[in-house]
């Protein structure tokens, strides 16, 4: 049993596989958001924020429109997040890409936190 303190404000799932598209929003460096959506797959997923990899280069403050869809039964969440942490891969040519939402309704901050919460109780069950 681990003595760290969580510092997370929301549970986490941790691998969850969901499919997310992604474009980016508004950087200073851009004056209109991207046409192109491109698919990214979540490595980590919370009402807070998320964790992906992806094989384009990220900048820290860019904002991304994007639409994750977390089951077949509710609709896709549409948000804003904004690019707070990159880290390049030790073992791909790929990049982790930390963001955290901005503009997300409570009803998608809760039902995420919902999915986050039944995700941690099937690990357990699995231990």
């Amino acid at each position: 049993m681990s003595n760290v303190k969580e510092r997370r404000k929301y549970k986490r799932t941790g691998n969850p596989y969901y499919m997310v598209r992604h474009r980016i929003k508004h950087h200073e460096r851009f004056k209109t958001s991207s046409a192109r959506w491109d698919w990214v797959v979540l490595k980590d997923l919370s009402a807070g924020g998320a964790l992906y990899s992806y094989n384009k280069h990220s900048e820290i403050g860019t904002l991304l429109d994007l639409i994750i869809d977390v089951s077949a039964s509710t609709p896709a969440i549409n948000c804003v997040a904004r690019v707070t942490r990159i880290e390049q891969s030790q073992l791909y040519s790929t990049i982790h890409v930390a963001i955290e939402f901005e503009d997300i309704d409570e009803q998608a901050k809760e039902l995420i936190n919902k999915i986050a919460e039944k995700i941690i109780e099937q690990k357990a069950k699995l231990l």
